[in-house]
């Protein structure tokens, strides 16, 4: 039995039997299956089986039960009832319960007394002493600098929250807050998205099924990304036709139909390919209504006049009113309006020409009108829709009126002015931007074979609502990032695939959950900052868009980090001297050498934190953090598979850890002398006067997240689900209670998640917040109120005309191709010298980016980093399987295995990211010497131009064998500074140093 007397060693032998893996003790016990199971259990023990929610990669939010024995989890498993995840969970998820008893957890508070750089020498200290020290420093860099001196730090979530995303701009008010998702994880993707149709359209719905499944860029299968590792493979096997994109076969693209083996850093040569093709090729047929209907491809364009438009913030406010929680953009486009035409004429009128009554009209972009609709019509329920998958899915009527909208051709338009010009539609430029891309030249670019390219385009072409693409990390990290983001959906779209069953459906938290419930880690979250201030945002000069994308809906909240090191290191454009961070860490984006040097110099650093990673070690205070299982929040699912339940606390929280929303960010505001609510933002008027000051309990918050649910309150739920269904719960132990029966809920059967395409039904664009009676306008939430294949902000500010340099490949306002900064094309030279193209960021299923290093499971399993090469190379260098080897850019250079691998092409390597070494000394932990961010560029002129990612992967390197004369300390293997050599055996007796207990030592 389980019990008090539980040591680290016999704990981690009762987990190991029931995972099946084989393990480092060798001690025999009882399995954690009986012990977990009440039919084994003494009849005084407490056994409670708790449905919660994973947090063990933070991306997926899969569905667990958790198993809890006289106050202590004892075991983990998949809930076979999510939605979302249908009872998988990944060896991560399991292996949970390890970093929750692990005997290197941060439990109490620590401040430094040594120089940063040095061994921190922690000293332990009492919660309200650190807060006072973190207080006080971030008080004197304020005082000194001001607000925007301060910067954060914010890693992918592991600690339940996004604390230090939101607290730091609505409180201190410093625009430089975010993550690194911003510009290498996610964050282009929803970026561009929100340019060109809606935030977060990169997210398909696979539970629905697809008839090609097309996975870009992704492991889905092994990683949990957006999507679970079972309804991913379960869908992939049953589609009809499967494609695989991605210089490296991935564990489903060895079943894939179709492999797309592309050069790194070049999948927006291959999406125009694949464009050309569905507009080009005879057995391609694009949905012509939807292009006609609900893009801008009718759109008149004209090249002989000035850019011009109006001002324009999109969620929030639609008017660009420069109200908090807004952040407005200047619209210059060429695409023809009334206002150019007509003396007085609507600056939101767009001009096309309709080919049956031969003459020029106007679409109303507000009110979604075409010339002579009085009033729109949505589908009728009865006549239009049918039901389909749980869902209402309804059938595109066409046209209101009798008009067929031009898409080819040119036509001559009198100006105000009095001047004769031509105009064509927008989709004639798409067309020509597409007509070089034919499979010969894009197999040129791409090293693709010009009949997979043609093959397919016509699998996925063939014929409308096959399904969507899912893209992920790879398409966001060579320099191009918004652009290549951009060119997955506008091939999707074309083929009717946008909200379509198993299409690019998004997050339905970006529509429904963030309007009802309050989000999920601090109820103000984004949108809190005056926009004159957002624009001071570090970077903000190099990349105009950067201050829209913080604060648009769903876009994650970002500053480019290249800049904010600038600012640091050289006070340009202003100075950088603190920082907090919630589980960041330097090596995560950008140059990890010039993150280290830059952070390793700040006046003060705070933060909280579950391990002694290496980034904590630089700071000068650090809070316990609780783990997942140690804290309650609201939860669902990220990606487009729609569910929503909870994380629940299991067990009482270790030591003096504390969760960062309700203890951690209102003792430190008070303790900065802040209020609850300041006076430049106003709360919302439904919150009851006791959550306004002082700051709320984590009770209060946590009743906040779902007061939407209590029909006894006034909140406006604004779309319904379409039979009305809500989900009522009067606080929150009502809602964890209800969910404990029921399980995750299915967001089709309680909110507009129930639609397809509601586009149609307006449920993509933004009301009068302060009118819940104003109509639903249908349409995209862009400029144009379409989905943009000319993006009209892409063309304001990084097209022609504009104080900003023109995106690379674009074609005023259409996304092209960008050759990555360094290859054998665009740099012949240092290519003789680095003749290897790397790529990295493969998922490894036992680890989360850099966490796990330290949990006995996944080391073991994985105990040393790897890089993959095709065995041709590795002959040519004269290096063999299980060899260490030096990976060198001109930048810096690292030790990594070499794993021989025939799924790879030649002349390319795959190296694992995020490597550090916990059994290594403070402070570095080993991270310089396999972490790949050595390597990376530090300069502007590699960064995407539109939104600042640092080109994460497709650059130039060599390889060659690590040997006793090359190597420190005459050893090829990675070594500590006085010559301790890295775990890299599953035998090493230090893995047992990390078995779980209970009984932890206080420091």
């Amino acid at each position: 039995m389980l019990g008090s007397s539980l040591t680290r060693r016999s704990f981690f032998k009762i987990a190991a039997a029931t995972a099946g893996a084989t393990l480092v003790a060798s001690e025999a016990a009882s399995t954690l299956l009986e012990s977990s199971n009440p039919a084994y259990a003494d009849a005084a023990d407490d056994v409670k089986v708790i449905h919660s929610t994973c947090r063990g990669c933070g991306k997926m939010e899969c569905g667990n039960l958790v198993t809890v024995r006289n106050g202590r989890v004892v075991h983990i498993e998949g809930d076979h009832r999510a939605v979302a995840s249908r009872g998988n969970l990944c060896v991560k998820g399991r292996a949970a319960v390890q970093a929750l008893y692990h005997p290197d957890r941060i439990r109490y508070p620590l401040i430094r007394t040594t120089p940063k750089g040095q061994d921190p020498k922690w000293r332990r200290v009492s919660h309200d002493e650190a807060i006072k020290y973190m207080a006080d420093g971030l008080n004197s860099v304020i005082e000194k600098y001001g607000q925007h001196a301060i910067k954060t730090l914010h890693g992918t979530g592991r600690i339940t929250t996004y604390a230090t995303e939101a607290y730091p701009t609505y409180l201190l008010q410093t625009a430089n807050t975010g993550s690194p998702a911003g510009v290498i994880c996610k964050g282009p993707r929803l970026s561009a998205a929100a340019m060109i149709c809606f935030p977060g359209a990169h997210w398909c719905n696979l539970i629905d099924g697809q008839k090609v499944n097309f996975q870009w860029g992704t492991n889905q299968e092994v990683s949990n990304y957006d999507n679970s590792c079972r309804v991913t493979v379960d869908e992939h096997v049953k589609a009809e036709t499967t494609i695989c994109v991605g210089p490296r076969m991935q564990n489903l693209g060895k079943e894939a139909d179709i492999w797309l083996d592309l050069r790194p850093g070049t999948d927006d040569a291959i999406a125009l390919g694949l464009l050309h093709q569905c507009v080009f090729n005879s057995n391609c047929h694009p949905d012509m209504m939807f292009v006609k209907k609900w893009t801008n491809a009718p759109f008149l364009y004209c090249e002989d006049i000035e850019p011009s438009g109006w001002t324009w913030a999109g969620w929030g406010d639609p008017e660009g009113k420069q109200e908090m929680g807004s952040y407005p953009l200047n619209v210059r486009t060429r695409i023809l309006k009334e206002s150019d035409l007509v003396e007085g004429g609507d600056v939101r009128k767009m001009a096309y020409w309709d080919t049956k009554s031969n003459s020029l009209q106007f679409f109303d972009t507000k009110k979604c009108l075409w010339q002579g609709q009085t009033e729109y019509q949505y589908p009728d329920r009865d006549k239009d829709c049918v039901e389909y998958k749980g869902g209402i899915l309804a059938k595109d009527p066409g046209f209101p009126v009798d008009i067929d909208p031009a898409l080819e051709g040119s036509f001559e338009v009198e100006l105000k002015d009095g001047r004769k010009v031509k105009a064509e539609p927008v989709w004639e430029m798409f067309k020509r931007h597409l007509k070089p891309w034919d499979e010969n030249h894009t197999s040129e670019i791409t090293g693709v074979a010009p009949e997979k390219i043609v093959a397919a385009a016509e699998a996925y072409c063939e014929e409308p609502g096959k399904g969507g693409i899912v893209f992920n990390l790879p398409l966001e990290h060579a320099g191009n990032s918004i652009q290549t983001s951009m060119l997955p959906l506008m091939l999707s779209a074309l083929m009717n695939n946008i909200d379509s069953p198993g299409g690019q459906r998004g997050c339905e938290n970006m529509f429904f959950t963030m309007d009802t419930f309050f989000q999920y880690h601090i109820p103000w979250a984004n949108n809190t900052l005056d926009p004159i201030e957002q624009a001071k945002v570090v970077g903000g000069d190099r990349f105009p868009l950067t201050p829209w994308f913080q604060m648009v809906g769903g876009a994650a909240l970002y500053h480019d980090p290249i800049s904010a090191a600038e600012a640091i290191l050289y006070d340009d454009p202003y100075p950088i001297r603190g920082m907090l961070s919630n589980s960041g860490q330097h090596f995560n984006s950008g140059n990890a050498w010039q993150n280290w040097q830059a952070f390793e110099s700040l006046d003060f650093y705070g933060g909280w934190e579950l391990w002694h990673s290496p980034t904590i070690e630089l700071a000068d205070v650090v809070l316990p953090a609780a783990h997942f299982l140690e804290v309650s929040v609201l939860r669902y699912t990220q990606g487009g598979e729609g569910a929503i339940g909870a994380q629940v606390q299991c067990v009482e929280r270790q030591g003096e850890a504390s969760w960062d929303s309700a203890d951690i960010c209102g003792e430190l505001s008070k303790e900065m002398g802040y209020e609850y609510w300041p006076t430049q933002n106003k709360p919302l008027p439904v919150w009851p006067d006791k959550w306004m000051k002082p700051w709320p309990t984590e009770k209060d918050m946590l009743d906040m997240s779902v007061l939407p649910m209590n029909p006894d309150l006034p909140f406006p739920i604004s779309v319904p689900a379409p039979d009305g269904t809500q989900l009522h719960a009067k606080d929150w132990d009502d809602y964890v209670a209800q969910y404990q029966e029921h399980s995750q809920w299915n967001l089709k059967e309680i909110s507009p998640f129930g639609y397809y395409y509601r586009f149609q039904w307006g449920h993509f664009r933004p009301r009068d917040p302060q009118d819940q009676n104003a109509p639903f306008v249908p349409g995209f939430n862009t400029p144009t109120g379409k989905f943009e294949l000319l993006s009209t902000l892409l063309e304001s500010y990084h097209g022609k005309n504009t104080k900003w340099q023109e995106a690379p490949g674009s074609y005023n306002g259409i996304p092209g191709y960008r050759e990555p900064v360094e290859s054998p094309f665009s740099a012949p030279e240092l290519y003789k010298e680095y003749p290897i193209i790397l790529t990295s960021g493969r998922r490894n299923p036992l680890y989360f980016h850099n966490e796990g290093r330290q949990q006995p499971w996944l080391r073991e399993l994985t105990p040393c980093p790897s890089f993959q090469i095709h065995p041709d190379t590795a002959a040519e260098l004269g290096i063999e399987q299980g060899d260490w080897c030096w990976i060198e850019s001109k930048r810096g250079k690292i030790r990594e295995c070499a794993d021989l691998f025939y799924g790879i092409r030649p002349g390319t390597i795959e190296c694992d990211h995020q490597w550090w070494y916990p059994e290594l000394s403070a402070p570095k932990h080993g991270w310089d010497l396999s972490n790949v961010n050595v390597l990376v560029n530090m300069d502007h002129e590699s960064q995407d131009p539109i939104c600042g990612t640092c080109n994460c992967r497709a650059y130039l390197v060599k390889v060659y064998k690590a040997t006793p004369e090359n190597s420190p300390f005459g050893n090829p293997c990675p070594c500590d500074d006085d010559g301790t050599e890295i775990i890299h055996t599953a035998t090493d007796p230090r893995l047992k140093e990390w078995l779980p207990t209970y009984e932890y030592e206080v420091v």
